[in-house]
């Protein structure tokens, strides 16, 4: 069984550090690690060591690190812009796409979007979803947590250089339009109702492919995690 891991805002060989309380509490509640127990300990920016728990009195989880390495991030990017849904399809698909190793997920607003932000609140609820991002980075052993940002308008969204719209209408599918083309990408994936065809051609005028994923319609969570792993895919980076 692989040693479970936690995030650390440093990590320095021969150092003592306290996990978080709520991981504490998971370490030593749910997961019931003692003292001896070994663990890996990431400080999200590419560090990543061995440690081994030594203290888990009055609720605290207190850990001594190994020896420290260093990771590079995995490239090409991948950047996921999607229509956020509504209730708990929100959190799950930021936590899938954390787990298969999508990069960055911003949230995005368009015509027919049925989850609309509140400017005033956008903040405290992208902390929440990025808490999702980070647990499910400690579930699936990830050195880095995925970015969650936004709100993002449309426009935003396919200004890079390499960015793929999905859209049921689309000619090409997704491994077509992706192609041969290298360097970070961003997929975009618009709400239930889809996208307009106004919002189709804008994205066309600022040089975004389109693609379809087949057939089916799937709602806007699968389609963002289906298209994220065929792209992982494509790049070399899953399977």
């Amino acid at each position: 069984m692989s040693a479970p891991q936690f995030f650390v805002p440093r990590l320095a060989a021969g150092e003592r550090v306290s996990l978080d309380p709520e991981d504490a509490r998971h370490a030593v509640g749910s997961l019931r690690l003692r003292a001896g127990d070994v663990l890996r300990l990431a400080d999200g920016d590419g560090s990543v060591a061995a440690a081994v728990l030594v203290d888990v009195a009055r609720g605290k989880a207190v850990v001594e690190v190994g020896a420290v390495d260093r990771v590079d991030r995995p490239t090409p990017a991948l950047s996921v812009a999607l229509a956020p849904p509504k209730g708990d399809r929100l959190s799950w698909v930021v936590q899938k796409l954390a787990e298969v190793g999508v990069d960055e997920a911003v949230m995005l607003e368009t015509e027919r979007s049925v989850r609309r932000w509140n400017r005033d609140r956008a903040a405290t609820a992208i902390d929440r979803l990025t808490g999702v991002a980070r647990e499910a980075a400690m579930q699936s052993r990830r050195p880095f947590v995925m970015s969650v940002l936004g709100p993002a308008s449309l426009a935003e969204a396919v200004g890079g250089a390499r960015v793929v719209v999905l859209w049921e209408h689309a000619t090409d599918g997704l491994a077509e339009a992706l192609g041969g083309g290298a360097g970070d990408l961003r997929l975009v994936v618009g709400p239930e109702g889809g996208f307009s065809d106004g919002e189709v051609r804008q994205c066309a005028q600022r040089g975004a492919k389109t693609a379809s994923l087949g057939e089916g319609i799937l709602r806007t969570e699968t389609a963002a995690l289906a298209a994220s792993v065929v792209a992982l895919h494509h790049l070399g980076r899953l399977g």
